[in-house]
């Protein structure tokens, strides 16, 4: 089995509430932080997308399978009242658990690879 990456190369991802609008929705865009909610039902799986760096606060837990940008997958299972940071990546997400999950997402516009040099 090959793996298959998310994007096209050289090109970039929609942000989270672009590509799943029914899954994410922007609360507050300061033009240098935003936060953001996500309601993810149980089986459901929203589009590739980025994310510039954040903090995410998982208000409900469960059982995530995440898609890399690479191709590759990890499953993570997250508690409720869990905190989670990453840098600027692209990936895809999948509930693979029985419930539904839901998270605040705190983004730094500012450290998002949209603006990065890529050459």
């Amino acid at each position: 089995m090959t793996k298959q990456a998310l994007t096209e190369p050289d090109t970039i991802a929609p942000l989270a509430d672009q590509a799943s609008p029914d899954m994410y929705a922007e609360l507050v865009n300061t033009g240098v932080s935003r936060l953001a909610r996500m309601v993810m039902p149980p089986g459901a799986t929203d589009a590739p997308h980025r994310l510039p760096e954040e903090i995410v606060y998982f208000i409900r837990g469960g059982t995530l399978s995440i898609r890399l940008e690479d191709g590759t997958s990890v499953e993570k299972e997250v508690a409720d009242g869990e905190v989670m940071h990453n840098g600027p990546w692209t990936h895809q997400v999948t509930n693979a658990g029985e419930n539904e999950i839901e998270a605040i997402i705190f983004e730094r516009l500012d450290n998002d690879i949209e603006g990065a040099d890529n050459g």
